[in-house]
């Protein structure tokens, strides 16, 4: 038998990883847990788990829609943020045609792209950030979709409002524009980019978010797309029935509810970026600004090699060489104690 030559040349995603003993800050995930609520509400459907799940996910979705001020029928959730760059390639991009997009960044853009025979063109971030300008510089008549995501993973930078609206102003309307916002929630500049306005403006805009980071329900996988309802009920004709399960919707309608345990996790999130960003500068290691849970920062030598002493150290972070980026480490911010500790090891290797 004979494997799909596009299926050949794709390489097996990169998780983040730990060694026992080792606090695991590798991934993005909050330190802080699963919302309290989300907890309780998976008790009290298990007894349900016999049953198949609302597969339009109606609840979930009707209450999203109210909190972006949009219709139900522009919302759709799936499984996991991944699952949608999937169903967006596959629903509107064919081989022959290309996407375009970054070398570093979330490497799902690619696979998904890969994975229906299509090309992905990707050019290099400009001083960490997406550069639009060369990006535009790859779009042609056979381009279908343009992958931007802000912040960016790894490196926690962004684009602005304007930034984002020159670019979507120079893109054909045929062309089908996804803005990751997986870490949007954590952006604090004021000039951050408003998605719900731009999808006001911008038919061709589709905008992703997750339940995977703010709201710690990365191991149920669960995330959502906002964008024109043509856009929506075309790409949710290619998902498969019930993708998302009973205990991933009510997770995430009790987590959405949980104004305690978000505001716990954004106020953890801003007081020890500012602890660990001046920490490093103390120390004169590199980092890009950040505008995410997570901070992006340079070591003298390759993080692959110091990985393993890191981690047996009691930290498990990010090695970027996966990303194209060897000598840069993603570590999400911890509690203050794990942050501290981290610099304590960053202090004896270094």
């Amino acid at each position: 038998m004979k494997l799909k030559p596009n299926i050949a040349s794709m390489e097996a995603y990169t998780p983040g990883k730990t060694v026992p003993g080792a606090v695991k800050l590798s991934s993005n995930e909050n330190p802080l847990g699963p919302s309290p609520k989300a907890v309780e509400a998976i008790r009290e459907v298990l007894s349900g788990v016999h049953r198949y799940p609302d597969g339009a996910s109606t609840t979930l979705k009707r209450t999203l829609a109210e909190s972006w001020e949009v219709d139900p029928e522009s919302i759709m959730v799936a499984n996991g943020s991944d699952e949608i760059f999937a169903l967006l390639a596959a629903s509107w991009i064919s081989p022959g045609e290309n996407a375009v997009g970054v070398r570093e960044t979330f490497s799902q853009y690619r696979y998904a792209v890969g994975l229906f025979g299509a090309e992905m063109r990707e050019i290099s971030l400009k001083d960490g950030e997406y550069h639009l300008e060369g990006m535009l510089e790859q779009v042609d008549g056979q381009t279908r979709i343009i992958f931007l995501c802000n912040p960016n993973n790894p490196t926690g930078t962004y684009r602005s409002h304007r930034d984002i609206l020159d670019f979507l102003e120079k893109i054909d309307s045929e062309v089908l524009v996804v803005l990751d916002e997986a870490y949007a929630d954590f952006a604090d500049e004021e000039d951050f980019p408003n998605s719900r306005k731009l999808l006001e403006v911008f038919q061709n805009l589709v905008v992703t978010r997750t339940f995977s980071k703010l709201y710690g329900l990365a191991g149920l996988r669960v995330g959502y797309a906002v964008g024109d309802p043509q856009i929506i009920s075309g790409t949710d004709r290619a998902s498969m029935p019930f993708n998302v399960n009973n205990l991933a919707q009510a997770a995430a309608l009790a987590a959405l509810s949980d104004k305690d345990h978000k505001q716990r996790t954004l106020d953890l999130v801003k007081t020890e970026k500012a602890f660990f960003e001046k920490e490093l500068d103390k120390r004169g290691i590199f980092h890009y600004p950040t505008q995410a849970n997570f901070i992006c920062f340079e070591l003298k030598n390759d993080v692959a090699d110091l990985w393993a002493p890191i981690a047996e150290r009691g930290i498990a972070l990010r090695d970027l060489r996966s990303f194209g980026l060897p000598r840069m480490a993603r570590y999400t911010f911890g509690t203050r104690e794990n942050n501290v500790r981290l610099l304590e090891i960053l202090d004896e290797l270094l």
